[in-house]
């Protein structure tokens, strides 16, 4: 079993189009989801939808392809902490 995965959200980037996303990863039992007014990552927030995940920013030109770099980035931080895990 896989410690819950905590993924972040901008409000502002949320307007945009990320709030999809949010939806959905919301659904998922596996993830929680939060929203902040601000995460201060303006650069980004201006050209792309974005989230922060397990404390990794991930962005994408668009929501879905948001929502599939957010599952890839939970997937290769598991199987990280699955080699982490081997070596103990």
């Amino acid at each position: 079993m896989y410690p819950m995965n905590l993924v972040e959200f901008c409000n502002a980037n949320m307007q945009k189009g990320s709030d999809e996303v949010y939806r959905q990863l919301d659904a998922d039992d596996d993830v929680d989801v939060l929203d902040y007014e601000c995460t201060n990552n303006c650069g980004i927030c201006s050209k792309a939808t974005f989230a922060i995940v397990n404390g990794q920013l991930v962005g994408a030109q668009s929501a879905p392809d948001l929502l599939i770099k957010i599952y890839k980035q939970i997937e290769k931080q598991q199987e990280i902490e699955d080699q982490y895990d081997f070596l103990i």
